[in-house]
């Protein structure tokens, strides 16, 4: 079903500009829309159907000699890789073979999947789906909810004082950290703006956000060791070989559209690609993103890889790109965990200083003299100064980001 939640995203952005004096109309196409969805949307087969129902009455054994710890992760991909990291400092930090990590998904499970299969060595030991798990939460003794920062659910108390009597300081720790900053967590989203402000007060990034009051040490390195497979035949097989190449990605989460307040504007990528063509033209320009819809093609690029890569395959190219440029985003964050190379970002309402990594070049317009982030609900859908045009975004020219590319280039 998420083929229909990312098909109505992209209707309701349609009619809201089609149909923005009249809204009733807008109503009535909703209404016939869904109505013709429901009835094209396929039936599950009766194998198909058994095999649900045995995945939601699936029950998760825990073993009663192990202190079981349970987290749950939510957000895109960047967000996953920022917990995943985490994750494995928290398992470093307890270092014991009494210790069993589960991971539940709320969403995006094939990706997080990915994240922790590419480790070198396991960092947990079940990952599973929030949904038809959730009454399993309970048998934790120990299970946090892992968005910005770690929030205890449940604690067995004894069981941890008895078993592991280390890890009871740091549960205290958390619940201390909420009780001063409770906001946080019950406005959670609409409140990130205002933690992401007290992180740069702090000193720290996202990245290292989770980590509060540096219990863990984290810094803006990614600690998690990544791999990747099958890198040369890769290569080889999308006509990359051993040329040396540039990434470009125009495209954000799957909650919002293509016209998200975050995307430099899609004019100025196909400036970029022509001057960079005209400057570097031995370097090949690589496009790559999720899927046609959510990243419209860039023109001029020498290979077009939108809608045609495996996340795995992706992680390839992120790499080994000389260079790659991009908005702020999951995949800048992939190529920062991988440690594959400098980005060259553009920033608009959200802060470089708390997303952006010191070794990329992060790039900031004079459109706008601060970010806004969750200053209001709609941040991503329009700006408040200009909602054709986010002063923040368009005052990043393409002259500035070939610059950047440049000064990148020299240091290779």
């Amino acid at each position: 079903m998420m083929d229909y939640f990312d098909e109505i995203h992209v209707r309701l952005e349609k009619y809201k500009k089609v149909h923005k004096k009249h809204p009733r109309a807008a109503i009535i196409k909703m209404l016939l829309w869904n109505g013709a969805f429901l009835l094209k949307v396929p039936k599950p087969d009766k194998a198909q159907k058994k095999n649900d129902d045995e995945q939601e009455t699936k029950q998760i054994v825990l073993n009663p000699k192990k202190v079981n710890v349970g987290f749950l992760i939510r957000g895109g991909m960047g967000d996953y890789l920022v917990q995943a990291n985490y994750i494995y400092k928290f398992r470093r930090k307890y270092q014991d073979e009494l210790l069993n990590i589960d991971v539940f998904t709320r969403r995006s499970y094939n990706t997080a999947k990915l994240i922790f299969d590419s480790a070198q060595y396991p960092v947990i030991d079940g990952l599973y789906e929030e949904e038809g798990n959730k009454d399993s939460f309970r048998n934790y003794d120990l299970f946090i909810d892992l968005s910005r920062y770690p929030d205890v659910k449940r604690r067995q108390l004894g069981r941890i004082a008895e078993a592991m009597p280390e890890l009871l300081d740091y549960v205290f720790l958390m619940e201390k950290f909420r009780a001063e900053n409770e906001k946080f967590y019950k406005y959670a989203g609409s409140s990130d703006g205002q933690s992401a402000m007290l992180c740069i007060l702090e000193g720290r990034k996202r990245i290292n956000q989770p980590d509060i009051y540096g219990y863990f040490g984290m810094t803006e390195e990614y600690e998690l060791p990544l791999e990747t497979k099958n890198d040369e035949e890769y290569l080889k097989e999308v006509g990359i070989g051993d040329r040396p190449f540039i990434t470009i990605h125009r495209g954000c989460d799957t909650n919002y559209t293509k016209d998200s307040v975050k995307l430099w504007p899609m004019p100025y990528y196909r400036i970029l690609v022509r001057l960079l063509k005209e400057k570097y033209p031995d370097l090949l320009v690589v496009q790559i993103g999720v899927s046609v819809d959510r990243c419209p093609e860039i023109e001029g690029a020498d290979i077009n890889l939108v809608g045609k890569t495996t996340l795995e395959q992706v992680m390839v190219l992120l790499k080994h790109a000389t260079v790659h440029i991009d908005g702020e985003g999951g995949m800048v964050h992939l190529r920062h965990a991988l440690k594959g190379g400098k980005s060259v970002v553009v920033f608009g309402p959200t802060s470089a200083e708390f997303f952006g990594y010191s070794e990329n070049e992060n790039i900031v317009g004079e459109g706008c003299n601060t970010w806004c982030e969750w200053t209001f609900r709609n941040w991503q859908e329009r700006c408040m100064r200009d909602k054709d045009k986010a002063p923040c975004m368009y005052s990043v020219v393409p002259e500035m980001v070939l610059e950047r590319v440049g000064k990148v280039l020299e240091e290779v």
